[in-house]
């Protein structure tokens, strides 16, 4: 079996199960972040895909859709909705600024990673640091709308 399978089969298994340890009081910021965050990644995935910037070589339903179907419908929301829900709140403004930090640099190295040594993600016009831009852009926004959504007090 390629890397490339193992991947695309283990993230979006974990992914899921991940889900398990949202919890149970914070069950309708999940739902709303996941659709909400599925609208801007379909548009920002496209967008990126057609302009050449990204292509996914080794990718899955490939005969559908140009972009990778499991991170942007489904990873990239998973990944936003535990940020939101396990956001540190009550913490100080420097400890929320390097959750944001943080928690977009681990992805984004993951991304490099995944484009250095495997077939699924190529950079043709992209790079690392505009991914870290638009990860931080897309947990903003979902926080933001979260926040706004459920009539939450702001920052």
């Amino acid at each position: 079996m390629r890397l490339e399978s193992i991947i695309l089969f283990s993230v979006p298994m974990i992914s899921i199960i991940s889900l398990l340890f949202v919890p149970k009081t914070r069950f309708f910021h999940a739902q709303f972040i996941f659709i909400s965050v599925q609208l801007l990644t379909w548009v920002l995935g496209l967008t990126v895909v057609e302009l050449g910037l990204i292509e996914y070589p080794y990718r899955e339903l490939s005969s559908a859709n140009r972009t990778s179907f499991f991170f942007e419908y489904l990873v990239m929301p998973i990944m936003c909705i535990h940020f939101n829900v396990h956001f540190p709140e009550h913490s100080t403004r420097v400890i929320k600024v390097l959750y944001y930090l943080g928690i977009t640099l681990a992805f984004s190295v993951v991304e490099y990673l995944v484009e250095k040594y495997t077939l699924i993600l190529k950079y043709t016009g992209w790079q690392i640091y505009w991914t870290y831009i638009s990860i931080i852009m897309v947990f903003w926004i979902s926080r933001v709308t979260t926040r706004w959504y459920f009539n939450e007090v702001n920052e």
